[in-house]
């Protein structure tokens, strides 16, 4: 499809840009710097993406009505932690920071979200979920908002708007503390190392100083800096946890400092459990249906979430026939999209119809074999055309590109959406850095008309 797709309810780019094409890149990368995030060198877009009102919220709607249901799952799975990791065919040396409290653990699980959604033939298809405080997003959701309405004449003038992720979080945390009778206080727990090539902590402190304007205490810490100078007690009750072990590790940072902490009373938020949210294998669980699902649950299923199973060597029922799986994923290998139950940033996902038949045959006999996979009937995303700027020329143009959309949970509060594709209209893989994905934000067409003046 070229152009806009329908569902997006708009028609060409935002009128009323105020900066010429220099100054909005200038804008852009001043707003933007040192947070690591993915311009484009090449590329560079002249808009934001803009949804009608209603497409917008429907984001924000499906994604809680199916929060809801993985939350559920995870709970119907077992009474507690050890059989909720057995379901999930999951060890605990993973996940080195649950706590004694259970219901501290799930009942906090799904507090923060984020999901992936393209927009397909009929509408939203939501292909994983994010689970945790580590996800990005919410950062850039407020640079590039902020950028887009000083570039379009300011918040009476901008014919659009956005939900503030910062403010959904800290109201998130006014409210944590009140429940578990804590001082109104957070810090943010996180490294620089996580973000690479930047010469500062802004990405974090960005935050943090928003959250001390919404009366809540807060700073960006390092796992050195969580005791005091006397190596007391933690310095925050409350730590939002703003890293993944997994990539702690990697990079080599000592987790030490952390335990101590948690070990003298303090609460890592969300709690461990939020990743088993994020365990790709509750998708193939409501999906494929749950007995305690009603019809309303099954039908949001089949609208928003496409077909999805677990991995092994099984018969599964796909478009109204009964097939063995194996011969199944083979036969229709432009049909299907194979991801490993674990993992993040676009890695561990081979698109069939990207793929050669040798090699797709390869990674389906592994994820037969290992049973840590789930398939899902591959979803050919809607395009959106995109006013961009080309490094190598002076003239703007049109990219019809493929985005992902990301919108963001904070206790079931809309916090903003994140927007993400590949600045030369191809579709793919969008995740890590090595993609060579761009950045953006979706926003929402006022649903009244701007001012006038200074429009362009």
């Amino acid at each position: 499809m070229s152009g806009t797709h329908p569902w997006f309810g708009v028609d060409g780019p935002p009128a009323g840009r105020e900066y010429g094409t220099a100054q909005v890149k200038s804008t852009l990368r001043h707003e933007l710097r040192d947070c690591g995030t993915r311009l484009g060198s090449e590329v560079l877009a002249l808009q934001p993406l803009v949804a009608a009102r209603a497409a917008y919220d429907e984001l924000f709607s499906s994604a809680r009505g199916l929060l809801r249901l993985i939350e559920r799952a995870v709970r119907e799975a077992a009474p507690d932690r050890a059989g909720r990791l057995k379901a999930l065919g999951a060890d605990e040396e993973p996940y080195p920071f649950f706590v004694s409290d259970e219901d501290f653990e799930i009942r906090y699980a799904a507090t923060m979200a984020r999901p992936d959604v393209v927009i397909g033939p009929d509408g939203p298809k939501f292909l994983e979920f994010n689970v945790s405080g580590t996800f990005g997003g919410p950062a850039e959701i407020h640079l590039f908002t902020e950028a887009w309405t000083r570039i379009y004449g300011g918040s009476d003038a901008a014919p659009f708007q956005g939900y503030e992720p910062f403010a959904a979080r800290a109201a998130l945390y006014r409210r944590v503390c009140a429940e578990l009778n804590l001082p109104p206080a957070v810090a943010l727990l996180g490294s620089r190392l996580d973000r690479p090539g930047a010469q500062s902590a802004r990405y974090y402190e960005l935050e943090s100083a928003y959250f001390r304007r919404q009366g809540l205490a807060s700073e960006f810490l390092e796992p050195a800096d969580l005791t005091g100078g006397d190596g007391g007690g933690p310095r925050y009750d409350l730590l939002h946890r703003y890293f993944a072990v997994d990539d702690w590790r990697d990079l080599g940072i000592d987790l030490e400092p952390v335990h101590r902490a948690v070990d003298r009373g303090a609460l890592l938020f969300p709690p461990q459990s939020s990743y088993l949210l994020a365990n790709k294998k509750t998708l193939a669980w409501i999906s494929e249906g749950q007995p305690w699902m009603t019809e309303e649950d099954r039908e949001l299923v089949a609208r928003y979430l496409p077909w999805t199973r677990l991995v092994h060597p099984r018969k599964v029922v796909w478009n109204g026939r009964r097939h063995d799986l194996a011969t199944l994923l083979l036969e229709h290998r432009r049909d299907f999209v194979l991801k490993k139950a674990i993992g993040m940033m676009g890695l561990q996902v081979t698109l069939g119809p990207h793929t050669t038949e040798q090699e797709w045959g390869e990674v389906v006999a592994a994820a037969l074999a290992d049973g840590e996979s789930i398939v899902q009937e591959y979803v050919e995303p809607g395009r959106y055309r995109m006013q961009m700027s080309r490094e190598a020329g002076p003239e703007p143009q049109e990219v019809d590109i493929a985005p992902v959309l990301s919108p963001v949970l904070f206790g079931g509060a809309a916090a903003g959406c994140w927007a993400r594709y590949h600045g030369t209209g191809k579709a793919g893989i969008i995740g890590a850095s090595g993609f060579g994905a761009t950045e953006n934000v979706l926003l929402a067409a006022r649903t009244r008309p701007p001012r006038t003046a200074g429009q362009g």
